[in-house]
């Protein structure tokens, strides 16, 4: 038959889980004020180590568990959305993020496997509604002791006011989705990875008014302005397109 009692154990893990050290007696049962959540089990006249120090078990268990409202990832937050562009010869600064990680006490999770997840993107050129990958896009990381990972988002196309257009996990848990993913590199119709004379003609549109501001209202304001332009010139001025 088997008893179960509240008792103490003389155990390392224990003592440095709790701070607290006890001897347990066979037969007698002993009251733990410091301890309530603690309980052995007592099978055949041996101590099985079946305990469990809830608090310290449960804090420990948390740790790793990111929290979306105490991550963070910039400049994505800020703009409401992401932005990819083509990286060569200079990356666009919009279209590299970075995630800081962090579990409910705003502790930063480290080792923790991170991905951005977007719809309809790949290697090449796609039509309306789709993202193009530069070959050196990187979608994918591990945190540091810091609990942040940086993505490169290289690469070109629009989704504007699409559900679950992009989404980014970590460790399987969605910390955030985005239904706006832009780039300088659109001309109305997709992104060819090259930031050329079309997408120009497209930005202007948006820009004087012309046409509504969509693709490449990259902050989302609703009105493609002067923090839209600051994304869109160096990669314009520079023609940006894929590592060879």
């Amino acid at each position: 038959m088997t008893e179960r009692r509240a008792c103490g154990v003389e155990d390392a893990r224990l003592k440095a889980a709790t701070g607290v050290s006890v001897n347990f007696k066979r037969g007698k049962t002993m009251t733990l004020r410091k301890l309530p959540e603690l309980f052995c089990g007592l099978a055949a006249g041996a101590v099985l180590l079946t305990c469990v120090a809830g608090p310290a078990l449960a804090e420990a268990e948390s740790d790793g568990v990111p929290s979306p409202a105490n991550s963070e990832l910039e400049p994505a937050d800020g703009l409401n959305g992401l932005v990819f562009a083509p990286d060569d010869p200079t990356p666009v600064a919009a279209s590299i993020h970075t995630l800081t990680v962090r579990n409910a006490a705003n502790d930063p999770v480290e080792g923790a496997s991170a991905i951005v997840e977007v719809s309809g993107s790949g290697a090449g050129a796609w039509g309306p509604g789709g993202i193009a990958l530069c070959a050196s896009a990187v979608l994918t990381g591990v945190t540091n002791a810091s609990g942040e990972v940086t993505f490169n988002l290289f690469g070109g196309g629009c989704f504007h006011q699409t559900p679950l257009a992009a989404t980014v996990k970590v460790n399987g848990i969605t910390l955030r989705t985005y239904e706006n993913v832009k780039s300088p590199d659109f001309d109305g119709g997709s992104g060819d990875l090259v930031v050329n004379l079309p997408d120009l003609i497209d930005f202007s549109g948006e820009f004087l008014g012309s046409s509504s501001s969509d693709c490449h209202d990259y902050d989302n304001s609703g009105t493609t302005g002067l923090e839209d332009l600051i994304i869109f010139s160096p990669a314009f001025v520079s023609g940006n397109s894929c590592q060879p």
